[in-house]
């Protein structure tokens, strides 16, 4: 067992030049698990060792000191999905980019907006042409299509969300109780 410090380690792991070489030559073969497996150790033990070897399985990409000095700066006036859009066009990277990577950022930085802020940028999607506006207009689960509706009810049953179309009076009872549900959900907020 090794030392560190003049004491003991129990449970520090010794690598030998044969598990050195095994992780070295099985790298691109196995998965971190089965090398782990294969020498007898956790699986961290081995994925820190290949990091400290060089060997990794996926490169990350990290935000540059721009990328955050502009989502210090604009998170308060534009949403998510803006900050994505511009960094796709600004700081495209392989993976690319989601509207989660920006809200766990954001999340990690401390940085929340405030009702007023959130409110702020919904009124500007909310205008005609903006995003909200379109989305509103055309949402099923806003305006309770009858075929959204049909599926709510048999979900996973398409032949049974056909035959529900045909009964408009089932249908209109649905859609009321999907609202009063709503409503509920609402006052209780």
């Amino acid at each position: 067992m090794p030392y560190r410090n003049g004491k003991l380690q129990k449970h520090e792991t010794v690598w030998t030049d044969e598990m050195v070489e095994f992780l070295n030559k099985n790298f691109h073969i196995l998965t971190n698990q089965e090398l782990a497996d294969s020498l007898n150790l956790r699986r961290t033990v081995t994925r820190n060792k290949l990091r400290d070897l060089g060997l990794k399985r996926m490169e990350l990409e990290y935000w540059s000191e721009e990328m955050i000095d502009f989502l210090k700066k604009s998170y308060k006036k534009i949403g998510d999905v803006e900050i994505m859009e511009f960094f796709i066009r600004m700081y495209p990277k392989a993976k690319g980019w989601k509207r989660g990577a920006i809200w766990k950022k954001r999340k990690q930085m401390g940085l929340q907006r405030t009702k007023q802020q959130k409110e702020k940028i919904e009124t500007c999607h909310r205008k005609k042409g903006g995003r909200c506006y379109t989305i509103d207009r055309n949402s099923s689960s806003k305006n309770l299509a009858p075929m959204w509706v049909a599926q709510r009810i048999a979900w996973r049953n398409p032949e049974l969300q056909r035959e529900l179309i045909k009964y408009p009076d089932i249908i209109e009872a649905a859609r009321k109780l999907i609202l009063l549900k709503r409503k509920i959900k609402h006052n209780e907020k």
